[in-house]
């Protein structure tokens, strides 16, 4: 018998911090961002024990930039933001899990009235002990360079690139629940769909 180490299908609401290198015209910044995401994951695969797939449904990362203003990156809802996560070494606590997701942003600029959005994805990666990942980083490759386009404008030049994240996990939100509820019901509701179902299309609108 495999053993996976896979907490049952679910959804969380955690903590999430990150930094990004930017290349504008006017040269590089480095931009932080601190606020929360929520991502479900199904249970495995009968064919594939040492695997479950994961989605980010829901991010409210606002910071500010030098070069942008404030800004606020969330999810382009158009293009679900997929993942997966596999059991990597299952005798180790701080490295049992490996995975990733390829994120498809909205990074909404405050400050000029613009959205940019990648149409190639991020790809986050990383290798963490637990589910959900709480104190894990996930980070770009190295060389990495992902165009940010204007949404309005999606096939001219982009506005900027992103040459590097990294994102820490932290804890369960909790303070935030009630200003959230009917969003954390429906979520949870999709996510008990999708874990019985399989279908991502039906969590991908939230």
């Amino acid at each position: 018998m495999t053993l996976n180490y896979f907490p049952p299908a679910g959804t969380d609401y955690l903590r999430l911090w990150t930094d990004a290198v930017i290349e504008l015209a006017g040269g590089q910044e480095t931009i932080e961002a601190d606020g929360w995401f929520c991502v479900t994951r199904s249970n495995p695969e009968r064919q594939n024990p040492n695997a479950i797939v994961t989605q980010i449904i829901q991010m409210h990362l606002p910071g500010r930039s030098e070069h942008l203003g404030d800004f606020v990156f969330s999810l382009n809802p158009q293009i679900p933001t997929m993942g997966e996560e596999t059991t990597f070494a299952v005798n180790k606590f701080d490295s049992r899990f490996k995975g990733y997701f390829n994120v498809y942003f909205q990074l909404e600029l405050l400050d000029q009235g613009k959205t940019l959005i990648n149409k190639e994805p991020v790809v986050i990666e990383g290798v963490f002990g637990a589910l959900p990942p709480i104190g894990a980083i996930g980070e770009m490759a190295p060389g990495d360079r992902v165009g940010m386009y204007d949404k309005d404008n999606p096939d001219s030049e982009p506005v900027m690139y992103m040459l590097a994240t990294r994102k820490i996990v932290g804890q369960y939100v909790t303070g935030d629940y009630a200003a959230r509820k009917e969003d954390f019901l429906a979520v949870k509701e999709q996510a008990a769909e999708f874990a019985r179902t399989g279908r991502i299309g039906s969590i991908a609108e939230v």
